[in-house]
């Protein structure tokens, strides 16, 4: 429910907004496998001949509420001069019982610069504007039952007395919301009858109670839980250009541009995500599928996305075995997880998309890219493929050719002989430049001619490509932990 008001005076526009909104949303989803269909036409659960042999239907239902009250002013002065201004308080049943309601608020401050006098006498300037605004915001983008303690029914076996139940989620009853205050300030320009659009923009964040998964034992019924854990601040540039190099009657050749910097820190952690650090060198330490592979720490003053591993200073000439610093800084050739420390950031200098679109009377190409300049990655292809690959079978050819073989060689990769797991390690942390070919769009729009002839009010023929090239500085296999794939899809869209 919404109640509106708008005036205006000498000058002035208000406008004012007062609601109130409640939401309920059940979910719930019923599945079941049969086997046996005669044929691909007889499709429909009916024609199974019997169920999925050794399973059983499954399903689940979940609930939750959303409630919230609303009030915002709208200012202009002669659309010089701009002001906007929200509270609202919400509450929702993902949280805890004394936790479940909270305000937020924004204020919005604006300047149409191009609206002065001094100012409209330039014809190159459209629009000129300046604005700040600042807010609390919050997040509630998890499941619904991570505050109260949740059981599901085992359907794999039964009992005398029936069907068991066990764990599926632990219930923080004092799980609050994830609060972020946020402060923008940026500048809007539009230039030479809109030729050229300009729109940069500094922005900081800062996150309180983040919400994070706390591994627990296995032993207590559950693998994790969800707990406010510390805070965090994001900050950053962004620069948006918009540019009509050429256009004619039949001509059109646009650029567009999208560049971010950004930086974040987690300036505090809870005492839980010190001990999740611990149980992390811990698993590291036992595990030996995860010795490789660098894993996740929380650490104040250190990025979300650090890289931790051992400091190296890559393979012996004499030995052919890997040399490591320990935290006190001193050598040594064995490998300890106490040891590891932040070795890289995969936070690029710089990250974003810029593409062309080029239109000549019904013909349209449209090109995206995509670019991260900086930033570090592990290679784990190096790790996987080379580093702790079996001489003996079908290998990367550098498993034979930059493996130390005898004293005296100068090599990355360490003892050809050494079949041990190679751990997680500096040695492999490597800086990134990236350009990707995102997208590459081609149509073709027939002339009326033809598509009123075929009875028609508009005829397209069009394709679209997808992931069509990937330089980077970095050589490593694509599709390890996600696939990917190149896509040429081709349209023909009309309307009658």
């Amino acid at each position: 429910m919404t109640l509106n008001y708008n005036t205006q005076f000498a000058g002035n526009y208000v406008t004012a907004t007062a609601g109130f909104n409640m939401q309920s949303v059940d979910y719930w989803r019923k599945e079941a496998v049969g086997e046996g269909f005669v044929n691909d036409r007889f499709n429909d659960i009916n024609f199974a001949r019997t169920y999925k042999g050794n399973a059983h239907p499954e399903g689940e239902s979940r609930q939750q509420r959303l409630a919230g009250g609303f009030a915002t002013v709208n200012y202009a002065y002669q659309n010089r001069y701009l002001l906007d201004a929200t509270f609202r308080v919400d509450g929702s049943s993902k949280f805890g019982a004394d936790s479940r309601m909270a305000p937020f608020w924004s204020m919005g401050v604006g300047w149409n610069l191009h609206q002065e006098k001094f100012l409209q006498n330039h014809r190159f300037i459209n629009q000129l504007k300046v604005r700040a605004t600042t807010g609390l915001t919050g997040d509630v983008s998890f499941p619904s039952y991570l505050s109260n303690t949740t059981y599901e029914y085992f359907g794999g076996d039964w009992y005398s007395t029936g069907v068991g139940a066990v764990f599926k989620e632990y219930g923080n009853r004092n799980l609050k919301w994830q609060r972020t205050q946020n402060y923008d300030l940026g500048l809007e320009a539009s230039l030479w009858n809109d030729r050229i659009y300009l729109a940069p923009r500094y922005y900081y964040k800062h996150t309180r109670d983040l919400l994070a998964d706390v591994n627990v034992p296995l032993s207590t019924g559950f693998p994790k839980y969800k707990e406010n854990l510390g805070e965090m601040v994001n900050k950053g540039y962004e620069l948006f250009v918009r540019a009509n190099a050429f256009r004619s009657r039949k001509w059109s050749v646009n650029f567009n541009v999208n560049l971010v910097h950004n930086t974040n820190e987690i300036t505090r952690i809870s005492n839980a995500l010190k001990s999740f650090n611990d149980e992390i060198d811990k698993q590291q330490t036992e595990k030996p599928e995860l010795r490789s592979v660098p894993l996740l720490r929380f650490k104040e003053g250190q990025s979300m996305n650090t890289i931790y591993a051992v400091r190296s200073l890559g393979i012996d000439p004499e030995t052919g075995k890997e040399i490591f610093l320990k935290a006190n800084g001193t050598r040594t050739y064995d490998y300890s997880v106490r040891d590891i420390m932040p070795v890289g950031d995969e936070t690029p200098v710089l990250e974003g998309n810029f593409g062309t679109s080029i239109v000549y009377g019904g013909f349209m190409v449209e090109v995206r890219f995509w670019t991260r300049l900086g930033g570090d990655i592990y290679n784990q292809t190096l790790v996987d493929r080379v580093e702790n690959a079996d001489p003996r079978y079908n290998v990367d050819s550098r498993v034979l050719t930059e493996r130390w073989i005898k004293p005296g060689d100068i090599a990355f990769f360490k003892n050809i002989a050494d079949q041990g797991s190679t751990q997680t390690s500096s040695r492999f942390v490597q800086q990134e430049n990236r350009l990707e070919l995102k997208s590459v769009f081609l149509s073709y729009d027939f002339p009326a001619s033809v598509y009123k002839r075929l009875k028609m009010h508009y005829l397209r023929l069009s394709a679209n490509m997808n992931d069509l090239g990937y330089w980077s500085t970095v050589k490593a296999e694509r599709g390890i932990d996600y696939p990917f794939a190149r896509s040429i899809t081709f349209t023909l869209s009309t309307r009658f």
